[in-house]
C-alpha cells in the first residue's frame, strides 16, 4: 500500500472515498482497535488531509465504512426460499449467520468496544434490525399464530452476541450450537 506523500495515480473523488473506507475497515479488522486519521490516510495512499476532504467528519466516514460492511455482508448470503422445508432452511440459515458474523466481528468488535458514537451505535442496530428482518422473513410461517415473543427468543439465542460468546468453540462447534437452538425454538 501506499504513503502518504507518496505520489499515487490521479484518483476521481469517489474511488479516493472508497479507498479511504476501506483502508478503515482493513485496520479495523487487522489492529483490533480504532485507527488515527493518519493510519488510515497512510493505508489509503492519501495524506491525513484529503481524508477530511473527502468526509466532513469520522461519523461521516463511519457511516460510509458501514454502508460498505453491509455492502459485504450482502455478498456473503444467498437468498433462502422460505418455501424449502424447515431442516434445510435452518441448515442453510445458520450457515447464513456464520458467514454474515464472521464478516462482521473484527469490524463490530472494535465499534462497540471502542466508540462512543452515536453514529456507530446506530448503524449497530441497523445491522441487528437487519438479521431479525431475515430471521423473520425465512421463519414466518413456523412464527405465524405463535408466541408474538418467539421471534424475539430465537434472535437472542442466535445472536451475533451468542456468536461471539461461543468463540472459545471450534468454528464445526459454533455452526453445531446455533442449528441446534434454530432446531430447538423453531416449532415445525
Amino acid at each position: 500500500m501506499g504513503t502518504a506523500g507518496a505520489t499515487q495515480p490521479s484518483r476521481r473523488p469517489e474511488q479516493t472515498r472508497r479507498a479511504i473506507t476501506e483502508a478503515l475497515l482493513d485496520l479495523l479488522r487487522e489492529r483490533g482497535r480504532v485507527p488515527t486519521a493518519a493510519d488510515i490516510a497512510a493505508r489509503a495512499g492519501v495524506s491525513r488531509r484529503s481524508v477530511f476532504v473527502h468526509f466532513a467528519d469520522l461519523d461521516e466516514l463511519y457511516v460510509a465504512a458501514g454502508q460498505r460492511q453491509a455492502e459485504r455482508l450482502l455478498a456473503a448470503i444467498e437468498p433462502i426460499d422460505p418455501g424449502l422445508p424447515l431442516p434445510e432452511r435452518i441448515d442453510r440459515f445458520a450457515g447464513r449467520l456464520e458467514r454474515v458474523y464472521e464478516t462482521m466481528t473484527p469490524v463490530r468488535r472494535v465499534a462497540i468496544a471502542a466508540s462512543d458514537s452515536g453514529v456507530v451505535a446506530k448503524l449497530v442496530n441497523e445491522g441487528d434490525e437487519w438479521l431479525r428482518h431475515m430471521l423473520r422473513e425465512v421463519f414466518a410461517a413456523e412464527f405465524a399464530g405463535r408466541d408474538p415473543l418467539l421471534p424475539d427468543i430465537v434472535d437472542a439465542a442466535v445472536s451475533w452476541g451468542s456468536w461471539y460468546h461461543l468463540r472459545r468453540l471450534s468454528l464445526e462447534d459454533r455452526r453445531r450450537c446455533f442449528r441446534d437452538l434454530l432446531r430447538a425454538l423453531i416449532p415445525a
